[in-house]
């Protein structure tokens, strides 16, 4: 998912200014001063980086099944899916360590984060409960953020060891009308959501995490792979920034009016 792009472009940026000679390292401050100048763009899309707009993030109309023929027999679509709030984002800890080998760490808050989408699902679980999902779907995530550690691996291909990802959510909210057939039972899941959620879903961080901080630092070395510190160099900061503090060419063409009058990151 974009979620994903976003993730790797912010450790991208971390591991480059880290690994760079004291003398010509851009610091903490130049980082920050260049995630202020993305989340004032994320309304809009990001040619140079590929990117969508990512606050709305919008997606719809999709489809999507899964049948393994024991847990759950399932098809859904959504349209008109919006996530909102990515652009709120806030960087309370980040500390880059010059010397190869010793550790760099990050943290990114998101204080609040909704969506609201069209949806349905048809299906069974295990084939005991009936899903009958037809209509409104929301949800939001208050205080959700991360705390990224890793090591810089010197030898080229230029790369991360040691990552771990530590996740904190501290609010999880859900409302699907018309998710399953008996009313009761739709009622009793999400009362046992929205009571229990964040216990839920750092249960099943707890078991899945091994796997997907191995999948991340596999993508991150492979995005890193593609580049010398040169490239990356450019691609980042542009050959030294342009008026303003803007990071060119990266956001050339892109306006700054995504969060007029919202406090900085900087601040």
């Amino acid at each position: 998912m974009r979620q994903g792009y976003f993730l790797q472009a912010v450790m991208a940026i971390a591991i480059l200014y880290s690994c760079l000679e004291p003398a010509e390292c851009l610091y903490e401050s130049q980082i920050l001063a260049f995630l202020e100048e993305f989340r004032m763009r994320m309304c809009h899309p990001i040619p140079n980086l590929g990117l969508p707009a990512l606050d709305p993030f919008v997606l719809g109309p999709g489809q999507t099944s899964m049948n393994n023929k024991y847990l759950i027999d399932f098809t859904g679509s959504i349209d008109d899916f919006q996530l909102h709030g990515v652009s709120d984002f806030e960087v309370p800890t980040l500390t880059l360590n010059p010397v190869p080998g010793l550790k760099s760490t990050i943290q990114v808050n998101f204080p609040y984060t909704y969506f609201k989408s069209l949806y349905t699902a048809k299906g069974s679980l295990a084939y005991i409960l009936n899903l009958a999902g037809d209509g409104n779907a929301e949800a939001f995530i208050k205080d959700f953020s991360f705390l990224i550690s890793f090591r810089l691996r010197t030898l080229s291909p230029l790369g991360i060891t040691s990552l771990q990802i530590e996740l904190y959510l501290g609010d999880l909210k859900i409302n699907f009308e018309n998710l399953l057939e008996e009313d009761r039972i739709d009622d009793f899941v999400h009362s046992l959501v929205n009571e229990m959620g964040v216990e839920l879903l750092d249960d099943v961080w707890s078991y899945e995490q091994g796997t997907v901080v191995a999948k991340v630092q596999t993508l991150v070395n492979n995005f890193l792979g593609q580049y010398s510190l040169q490239d990356i160099l450019q691609i980042i900061a542009g050959g030294g920034g342009g008026e303003g503090g803007e990071s060119k060419p990266i956001f050339e063409g892109v306006e700054p009016n995504c969060k007029l009058g919202s406090e900085s990151i900087l601040d």
